[in-house]
């Protein structure tokens, strides 16, 4: 649990809860080899489908938190004032009479 400001700890956890699950997703074949039945490969998708999906499932649930955080801290552009800098703005056309 960190804080809701925008400090160097609240920051640090902020990116370790965005970029775990990332990892522990492109890692799922490793992480449940030992697992594995000694009938099929460890490594294959096939082998325990609904453990696997399980634990994706856990991870995006993660990663959510991770961004509900984001949103608390105000780091996620989530208003119109924060696109600002990116808006154009056309000039009015001439009104001319004749």
């Amino acid at each position: 649990m960190s804080g809701g400001g925008v400090q160097i700890f609240s920051i640090g956890i902020v990116f370790m809860l965005l970029l775990t699950p990332f990892k522990n997703i492109a890692g799922i074949n490793e992480a449940f080899a030992q697992y594995a039945p000694s009938s099929k490969s460890p490594h294959s998708i096939t082998t325990l489908p609904l453990h696997k999906i399980v634990y994706i499932m856990c991870n995006l649930l993660t990663l959510a938190v991770g961004l509900w955080k984001c949103r608390s801290m105000g780091l996620l552009p989530t208003g119109t004032g924060d696109w600002l800098a990116f808006e154009t703005r056309g000039l009015a056309p001439e009104l001319s009479l004749f």
